[in-house]
């Protein structure tokens, strides 16, 4: 599959389809200066857009070197990500869904293709150092900003019923400032970081690194700015034409890699079962049986 990195990549491959017909000239031209609002629309509202048959727009990025319409449109995503503002989703997502299903449908086709990446995310280098920090003695510290941030309490909660020493730490904590006081020896940082990365959390990084702090990272793509910053990553991709990114894939993976990590914990256990025990005594859960 041929990608881009940026519009100057993106123009540069829609040269070559100005020259094939009429119809692959006018899609190329729209596609140059709409790409912003394409990365909002499904195959069929660019071609109602364009005038133009959807087997032509299908066809179109077929001869582009891609499987069809969507994996353009995860590339494009991936690219326009880091420079669409909150009025830009809010005014393209306020497009009327077509008769195809419209938006809804192909956030929900671009979240379906996210999910089947997991089973090859699941393994790697950067994935294993992840399961080796969650089985390891070292202290996990969790850290993000912003909307990414929001993973952070799912993630937290698990790990803490899985082991002691977890902690997760945003902008604002007490504990922000003093990061690169942590022992490198006993310490390991995971940064979550999605589009729109947060300045803040990519300067916190670099710091870490300076410091010789081990850090991994969950990011969504090889160009994300923590990613020299990190020992090593693991790639998950999110879902950007909505008004706000869609994390059910982040999520859904760290589900996973907790469960892998949950699996090589011999004493894991006894500690879920006490756990219970204790939360069973204390009434935590509401139960109709007396």
């Amino acid at each position: 599959m041929r990608t881009f990195q940026s519009p100057e990549e993106l123009k540069e491959m829609l040269l070559p389809m100005q020259k094939c017909s009429l119809t692959y000239q006018k899609i190329a031209l729209y596609i140059e200066q709409h790409y912003l609002e394409i990365s909002f629309m499904t195959a069929s509202e660019l071609a109602d857009a364009l005038g133009v048959s959807q087997g032509s727009v299908s066809r179109f990025f077929m001869m582009m070197g891609y499987r069809g319409y969507n994996e353009f449109l995860r590339n494009l995503q991936r690219m326009v990500s880091k420079q669409l503002t909150a009025p830009d989703r809010l005014r393209y997502t306020r497009s009327k869904p077509s008769q195809h299903g419209g938006p809804l449908r192909t956030i929900l086709d671009l979240e379906i293709e996210n999910m089947d990446q997991l089973t090859e995310i699941l393994h790697g280098k950067g994935y294993q150092a992840l399961l080796e920090a969650v089985c390891s003695e070292k202290k996990l510290v969790l850290i993000s900003a912003r909307l990414s941030a929001t993973l952070l309490p799912y993630a937290q909660y698990l790990l803490n019923k899985m082991r002691p020493d977890v902690v997760s730490v945003v902008p604002g904590d007490p504990a922000w400032s003093t990061l690169p006081l942590l022992d490198p020896e006993k310490t390991t940082v995971i940064a979550f970081a999605f589009p729109r990365y947060p300045n803040v959390l990519i300067d916190r990084c670099r710091l870490l690194q300076e410091r010789g702090i081990p850090l991994l990272a969950v990011t969504d793509t090889r160009l994300s700015p923590v990613v020299p910053c990190a020992k090593q990553v693991v790639f998950v991709p999110v879902t950007t034409s909505s008004l706000f990114d869609i994390y059910s894939t982040p999520l859904a993976f760290i589900n996973l890699w907790l469960r892998e990590a949950a699996s090589r914990m011999k004493d894991l256990p006894a500690r879920i079962e006490a756990i219970e025990e204790n939360e069973r005594q204390e009434g935590v859960y509401f139960s109709n049986y007396k």
